[in-house]
């Protein structure tokens, strides 16, 4: 037997991943493009 296919996401959920990656799209967008760093330091060994 072959498995169901997923079903796609409910409305509700879909427009909360929408804003949850545009959120993170702008953040990303601004770090990048500010010339700033807000990236966690990394000491070097």
């Amino acid at each position: 037997m072959s498995s169901p296919a997923a079903a796609p996401p409910a409305p509700n959920n879909l427009k909360r991943i929408v804003a949850a990656s545009l959120i993170g799209t702008t953040i990303e967008w601004y770090d990048n493009s500010s010339g700033q760093s807000y990236d966690l330091p990394i000491p070097r060994r």
